[in-house]
């Protein structure tokens, strides 16, 4: 049996639009044949393993989706800290093969960026390395991604991960300002890494609405 693909999802910032480029990717590939699951490794407050587990009707335990938790919304290292749970790189590792087992492509959504810290000296950089993964970053339209996503994009080429492509995300509604309208041309252009598109503000999340507003997002997989 061929080994499934994994996927991790990266970003920029926190609070770009991760779980949701995670959902739309998801929709998009199933409505193209693929059995695609997720995993959330690390959460920090939220419900964002929930939200990919309930719409995207999938039957795995959430325990096996996302093993760490803290209930604070801070950074993974000192959440884990203060709810005194002990990050461990390998019971991710395990739970990422059993989903393996079942799926053709998992969507692994990491906790912030790149050098978001989970543990003294390990970074999701690290556990992407770890997960033997491909590598989606998510970014911000606005004024200031240049600079963001440039800086992710040369670490990670820079540790040796493999980019698949950038995903931007438009987190608010109405007509987008300049910096929005040329960003993604000028950082695919600036770093040779190829955009697979622009998820737009959805109003709603339902799954034909997606289908509707996404179909021109490439999917390199």
């Amino acid at each position: 049996m061929l080994k499934s693909k994994v996927i991790f999802i990266t970003a920029t910032d926190t609070s770009v639009g991760k779980t949701v480029a995670a959902y739309v990717l998801g929709v998009l590939l199933r409505s193209r044949g693929v059995n695609v699951g997720v995993m959330k490794p690390v959460q920090c407050a939220g419900q964002d393993a929930q939200f990919l587990k309930k719409n995207l009707m999938l039957q795995d335990d959430l325990k096996e989706i996302n093993p760490f938790y803290a209930p604070e919304p801070l950074s993974p290292h000192l959440a884990f800290r203060r709810a005194k749970v002990k990050f461990d790189k390998c019971r991710v590792q395990a739970n990422l093969k059993k989903l393996q087992a079942r799926y053709d492509i998992v969507l692994v959504e990491g906790a912030g960026g790149l050098m978001v810290p989970l543990a003294k000296g390990y970074y999701n950089a690290d556990l992407i390395a770890d997960l033997k993964a491909s590598v989606i970053i998510v970014s911000r339209l606005g004024l200031g991604t240049i600079n963001h996503t440039l800086l992710t994009i040369n670490e990670a080429q820079r540790r040796g991960l493999k980019i698949l492509g950038l995903i931007f995300c438009q987190i608010k509604s109405g007509k987008k300002s300049l910096p929005e309208s040329t960003n993604p041309q000028e950082i695919e252009k600036l770093s040779g890494v190829k955009v697979w598109g622009i998820i737009p503000y959805l109003k709603s999340l339902n799954q034909k609405n997606i289908l509707r507003t996404c179909q021109d997002l490439k999917l390199n997989v």
